[in-house]
């Protein structure tokens, strides 16, 4: 059975309220509301797999590329807040 687009976002934010959120409060203490939507944020655009794994070349090693990503989008303002 294949769940629609509705579907499929209820099980994500299910998945994050029922396991990733109390996981990351057990390591890290309680989560304010913006580092819940930042990890929501995150854990659904998926940017490793848009960054890969490449393995060759000068540069940063590709795990370093995944956490500048990271770092950009956690530092990134909503839309609405950039028309100023």
């Amino acid at each position: 059975m294949k769940l629609n687009l509705f579907d499929q976002l209820n099980q994500f934010l299910r998945v994050c309220q029922g396991e990733l959120f109390p996981a990351l409060e057990q390591e890290l203490g309680p989560l304010t509301a913006k580092h819940r939507q930042l990890v929501k944020v995150l854990n659904l655009i998926q940017l490793e797999k848009c960054i890969g794994g490449w393995s060759g070349g000068v540069g940063r090693p590709a795990k370093d590329r995944q956490a500048i990503a990271r770092a950009l989008v956690a530092r990134a303002r909503p839309i609405a807040n950039n028309r100023q």
